[in-house]
C-alpha cells in the first residue's frame, strides 16, 4: 500500500505571523506529534524576518519554495535547506525549458534536490503537455506537484491529468489543491486514487489548502490507504489553531468540538442503539467523544440516556415530567441547556 508524503503549509503560516525561533520549534513539534514529517516554507517570506531554522529542522524536514522566475537558490543555502520546490507556470513553454536548464545547472553543483510545483497544466494542449514532459525528463527532478491554486478543478478531470503525469514521468507525483470552491479534499482524494503520493496541505485547511485531517481520514476510510492516525488527532489540531490565535469552528469536519453532539429525540434514540448508522466513524478514532445535547428538540430517550451516564435510572413518568421543564427552559433561553441546569431541574422535582 502506498505511503503518502505530507508537505505541510501550516509552519509557513507561523513564519508569516513572525513567530520567534523557539516558538517555531515548538510549533514544528506539534506537527511531528501529529505524524507530519515534512513542512514547506516560502523562502521569499522567510527572508523578511529570517528566523533561525536549525532547531526546527531537527524536528521536521523542510522544503523551500522558490519562484521559478528570478529565483535565488542562495536563499535555500542561507536557510540551510537542501530540498527546493520551484513554483512554475506551465503555459510559457519556451521560458519553462530555458529557465529549467539554467536552474538545474546551478542547483546540481550546490547539492540541491529540486522538485517542480506546476500550475496551468489543466489548460495545456496535448502537444504542449507532451513538450513539458520532455523538458522535465531531461533532469533529475525529485517530484512533480500539480497545482490547482484557484481551486476550480474537479475530481474527474484532475484524476485524468494526474494519471497522465503518473504514466509519463518516473518521479513521484503530488497534488496541491486550492479550496476556494470547497473541492480541495475531493480533488486531493481523486489525485491519490490516480497515483499521487505527495500532498500539499495544511492543518484545518488554514490558508486555503486541502485540510490535512480530512484527507488523512478520508484516504483511510474511503480509499483504503493505510494512513496512521494520531491518538489525539482533534486535540493536536486544536493546539495548532491555538498557537496561530485561531479557533476551531464547532462544526469543522473531523476535529470540530460539536460534530458528535446529538439533540433530536429520535436521533438520540437511534444513536444509542446503532451509532454506525449515524456517524461515519467512531468519535474515539480522532480523540473525541459523543455528546448528548438536551434542548427543545430532545425526547425522553435523550433524557433517560443522559441520566443513565450519571448512574440515575429515570422512570418513564419522571422523564416525561422532566422533559416538559427542559423544553420550557430551552425555549426561554433560545439554546440548549447545560448539565448543571438539567440537574437542578431534576432536583427541583
Amino acid at each position: 500500500m502506498k505511503k503518502i508524503m505530507w508537505l505541510d503549509q501550516t509552519l509557513n503560516i507561523a513564519i508569516r505571523q513572525k513567530f520567534a525561533a523557539q516558538k517555531l520549534v515548538d510549533f514544528a513539534g506539534l506537527l511531528t506529534a501529529l505524524g507530519i514529517q515534512q513542512a514547506v516554507i516560502h523562502l521569499d517570506e522567510w527572508q523578511c524576518n529570517r528566523p533561525e531554522l536549525a532547531e526546527v529542522q531537527s524536528q521536521i524536514q523542510l522544503y523551500g519554495f522558490l519562484n521559478f522566475l528570478g529565483c535565488k537558490l542562495s536563499l535555500a543555502e542561507q536557510a540551510g535547506i537542501k530540498q527546493v520546490v520551484l513554483v512554475c507556470d506551465a503555459t510559457n513553454q519556451v521560458e519553462f525549458g530555458t529557465r529549467l536548464r539554467e536552474i538545474m545547472e546551478e542547483a546540481c553543483p550546490r547539492g540541491l534536490v529540486v522538485s517542480l510545483f506546476i500550475e496551468g497544466i489543466d489548460v495545456l494542449t496535448v502537444e504542449a503537455l507532451a513538450s513539458l514532459i520532455v523538458s522535465i525528463k531531461k533532469y533529475p527532478i525529485a517530484a512533480v506537484i500539480y497545482q490547482d491554486r484557484v481551486g476550480k478543478g474537479n475530481p474527474f478531470a484532475l484524476f485524468d491529468q494526474i494519471t497522465l503525469l503518473k504514466n509519463s514521468l518516473a518521479c513521484p507525483i503530488g497534488i496541491s489543491a486550492g479550496n476556494a470552491y470547497g473541492l480541495a479534499t475531493a480533488n486531493t482524494l481523486a489525485a491519490l486514487k490516480a497515483g499521487a503520493t505527495q500532498v500539499v496541505e495544511s492543518v484545518g485547511g488554514i490558508g486555503g489548502y486541502a485540510p490535512w485531517e480530512e484527507v488523512l481520514l478520508a484516504a483511510r476510510q474511503l480509499l483504503g490507504i493505510n494512513t496512521k492516525l494520531p491518538p489525539k488527532l482533534a486535540i493536536g489540531c486544536r493546539q495548532i489553531y491555538s498557537m496561530l490565535d485561531l479557533t476551531v469552528p464547532v462544526n469543522k469536519a473531523i476535529i470540530g468540538p460539536a460534530i458528535f453532539a446529538h439533540e433530536s429525540g429520535l436521533h438520540v434514540d437511534g444513536i444509542t442503539k446503532a451509532p454506525q448508522l449515524y456517524e461515519p466513524f467512531a468519535p474515539e478514532l480522532v480523540g473525541l467523544s459523543r455528546q448528548l445535547i438536551v434542548g427543545k428538540h430532545s425526547g425522553t430517550a435523550a433524557i433517560r440516556t443522559k441520566f443513565a451516564t450519571w448512574g440515575i435510572c429515570l422512570k418513564e413518568e419522571e422523564s416525561k415530567h422532566l422533559l416538559a421543564g427542559v423544553r420550557a427552559l430551552a425555549v426561554r433561553k433560545k439554546t440548549a441547556i447545560s448539565d448543571d441546569e438539567l440537574r437542578r431541574l431534576y432536583l427541583s422535582g
